[in-house]
């Protein structure tokens, strides 16, 4: 299948080259032109261990551009472009939204059907009621030339391409048959078949916001029992560790450290 990845931060650097090991051709759409070169030249624009050699080895699937035109020539398209935190903590979605309008005026001039999943983190409804209108307004209705999904993605800095690989699952929230056709033949080489969730476009939103905030949760957790394990001489590890042993609690983010959120690199969750 031939996609196109919507940013090339985080998310989208990354999925490029893991959409190229799985066989899929790939057009990275950047508006930065020192990123578009940087993939054209074969080296992913930021550093995450695996990522230099997936591009490396996929060179030949792999091509970039600044000209959202080139979606006529793909599928599928992946929006991945980041979505900050405004200072009274709602997202900032003005990207997102610029990416739609900008795809929706490509996909005018697209002659066959056109899958767009949404891998930015979005808040419950914001697909339906602000992206797909931006993309109407020059493409025409959804449904008949073009679909939307929402297909979030649950990675974290330094194992970002074994998460995409080896998932957990794969959430894919649509309610057209033919997207959730177009992304299941997207993620169908996936080597382990990891459990795939089909859903709406909502749930599949808010299950990125639940996964966040049970991953913050926990961290906040081990943190605050870290300072108590201080003020009683407690060795703070050896709690933990017990803890994780339960396996309705389990090992994973229980050392105590730095707060969730800390040093994360834009358009990442952090998770």
């Amino acid at each position: 299948m031939h996609v196109s990845v919507i940013g090339s931060g985080y998310v989208g650097a990354t999925l490029t080259g893991c959409l190229a090991a799985l066989g899929h051709e790939v057009t990275a759409i950047d508006i930065d032109e020192s990123v578009v070169a940087s993939i054209e030249a074969g080296e992913p624009p930021m550093a995450e261990p695996g990522l230099d050699s997936l591009y490396a080895e996929n060179a030949d699937r792999i091509s970039a551009t600044t000209d959202y035109a080139a979606v006529r020539d793909t599928d599928c398209s992946f929006i991945t472009v980041q979505t900050p935190a405004r200072e009274d903590g709602s997202i900032d979605p003005s990207v997102v939204l610029a990416a739609a309008e900008s795809l929706g005026e490509a996909l005018a001039q697209k002659e066959t059907f056109h899958t767009v999943a949404v891998k930015s983190t979005v808040i419950p409804g914001m697909v339906e009621e602000e992206v797909v209108p931006r993309i109407e307004q020059a493409a025409g209705p959804e449904g008949e030339t073009f679909a939307t999904a929402v297909n979030p993605e649950f990675q974290a800095q330094g194992s970002a391409v074994d998460d995409f690989m080896h998932p957990d699952k794969v959430v894919l929230g649509t309610d057209d048959d033919r997207a959730l056709d177009a992304l299941r033949a997207v993620y169908a080489p996936l080597p382990d078949e990891p459990p795939v969730v089909e859903t709406g476009r909502r749930e599949a939103a808010m299950m990125k916001y639940a996964n966040n905030v049970f991953l913050a949760a926990k961290v906040s957790l081990i943190n605050e029992l870290g300072n108590i394990c201080k003020e009683y001489g407690v060795d703070s590890y050896e709690v933990a560790e017990a803890m994780g042993l339960d396996d309705r609690i389990g090992a994973q983010f229980l050392r105590s450290g730095v707060g969730w959120g800390v040093a994360v690199s834009p358009g990442t969750s952090g998770f």
